[in-house]
């Protein structure tokens, strides 16, 4: 290139170049924003509403046995939905064994050591939070969540057969097949009905309080299908006796899994 070669036209030919560079490509850009645009207007009414109710039921597996329940819902915002809870879980100890008494015909297999079987029914408040929306075209939307309330805690006494020997008039002993509650050194033939020991059933109140993340994957605005990952905390102040080598345990740490299913709505 010429020394004498002026600057200023070589920078005018370069913005020449940029500016036909940026119409040639600028064109190529507006069909796809129309079709994102056209894919959002094509899209039923009913999914382009802001609902304000959400209404969802779940079923869960945690670490200490299984639940049910069900949420009402208020959607404050795209960011924050509030709930109120109920639900009813079964609890059991890690260290329950099931086991048999071989040596009788016809018996039901039991669990040595357990005093009550246990259910907790939980009432609390709690708030799912945003972190990641759900793109226009699907995927999943993840929320953080927390939930606090009370507990209260129904223990009913788990019966045992039992074979218990009296003396007899002729001598010896004779066998009469019982139903009682657990007690070292009884003869176990095997668990008794779940009926029995209904009318014992005894209350302990409790509260608790939970964490977790919930991953909403539902294709649909107006249906909520979720899987939930909590960890949970709940305390009883009267203590509960699953098995006889916990007796009065007040504090209970459990991990939880649900899949919540429900419908989002408007009230007119």
């Amino acid at each position: 290139m010429p020394e004498s070669f002026p600057m200023s036209a070589l920078k005018r030919a370069f913005r020449c170049i940029f500016m036909f560079a940026l119409l040639g490509t600028f064109p190529s850009l507006l069909p796809a924003q129309n079709i994102d645009i056209q894919n959002e207007n094509d899209k039923p009414i009913e999914e382009r509403i802001i609902y304000s109710h959400q209404n969802t039921y779940n079923v869960a597996i945690h670490s200490q046995g299984f639940g049910v329940g069900f949420k009402i819902g208020r959607i404050k915002s795209i960011h924050v939905t509030r709930n109120w809870e109920a639900e009813i879980v079964s609890m059991h100890s890690l260290k329950e064994i099931k086991t048999m008494n071989i040596s009788q015909y016809n018996t039901r297999p039991y669990v040595y050591g357990k005093l009550n079987y246990v259910y907790a029914l939980r009432f609390g408040y709690g708030e799912e939070r945003r972190i990641f929306g759900k793109p226009y075209w699907g995927g999943i939307e993840t929320r953080w969540t927390y939930e606090f309330g009370a507990s209260l805690a129904l223990l009913k006494p788990y019966y045992y057969y039992v074979g218990t020997y009296y003396p007899s008039n002729l001598g010896g002993y004779y066998e009469i097949t019982e139903e009682q509650t657990f007690q070292t050194g009884i003869n176990i033939i095997g668990r008794s009905a779940f009926t029995k020991g209904i009318g014992e059933t005894r209350p302990s109140p409790g509260a608790h309080a939970s964490l977790g993340l919930s991953f909403d994957f539902g294709k649909s605005q107006t249906r909520v299908q979720a899987i939930n990952v909590d960890v949970k905390g709940e305390f009883f102040p009267l203590g509960i006796s699953i098995m006889d080598s916990e007796r009065n345990r007040r504090f209970f740490l459990t991990f939880m899994l649900s899949y919540n299913w429900g419908t989002r709505f408007n009230k007119y």
